[in-house]
């Protein structure tokens, strides 16, 4: 019924954003270990074989990891990885374009990286204003998603830096993915939206 499926939305995005919330989004150089019933969950709600939403979740703790072993130990903390169906989005601040061609090659060099999506910056860290900035624009997209019922809020993935607002993730229809371009394009403090939503039917899912 559509009150049991409201319901299970619910559920679904509270063990998304209350057990996931620092491992899914952001950095962290140590794995969160996720139990049977949370994977489960995701499985069901994000309608992906829970081997693939697993392997997103080792493919981050693996990357992470090897970031911080290598001359990323200092700028770390200012890098984000965002991971989808292996589609891994990099978002952050280096202090020059060799570190970042540096990252692209270490998100590379692990084995389950379908396409890596370098969006980091060349500058210093953000202000803490900053940082609040793009904690408000992502959660405000959260929550405007999580409301539509048109949206399955939780096939996506997104996150802000310095006022530009990133999404990844699969839309069921192009009706969907319309609706969520609009949400994104209509949160305040949101600069420039850049769009890396596939359609469930796109071939290049299958590869």
């Amino acid at each position: 019924s559509m009150l049991s499926s409201s319901i299970l939305k619910i559920l679904t995005t509270a063990v998304i954003l209350g057990v996931l919330a620092h491992f899914l989004q952001g950095c962290s150089p140590t794995g969160t270990v996720l139990g049977a019933g949370a994977r489960t969950g995701l499985a069901l709600a994000e309608d992906r074989p829970v081997e693939e939403i697993w392997g997103d979740t080792l493919l981050k703790v693996t990357i992470n990891k090897k970031l911080l072993e290598t001359s990323f130990s200092e700028t770390f903390w200012s890098l984000n990885t965002t991971i989808f169906e292996g589609r891994v989005l990099v978002t952050g601040n280096v202090k020059n374009t060799t570190l970042r061609d540096q990252v692209s090659q270490i998100v590379w060099g692990v084995k389950g990286v379908r396409e890596v999506l370098n969006e980091i910056e060349i500058q210093e860290t953000n202000t803490v204003t900053q940082i609040a900035r793009d904690k408000f624009i992502q959660t405000s997209l959260q929550a405007r998603m999580l409301g539509d019922k048109i949206v399955s809020d939780i096939n996506y993935k997104m996150i802000a830096h310095n006022n530009v607002l990133y999404i990844i993730g699969v839309a069921q229809s192009q009706a969907e993915l319309e609706k969520v371009v609009a949400h994104a394009r209509a949160i305040r403090y949101v600069k420039r939206f850049v769009n890396y939503i596939w359609l469930a039917d796109n071939p290049s899912r299958s590869r």
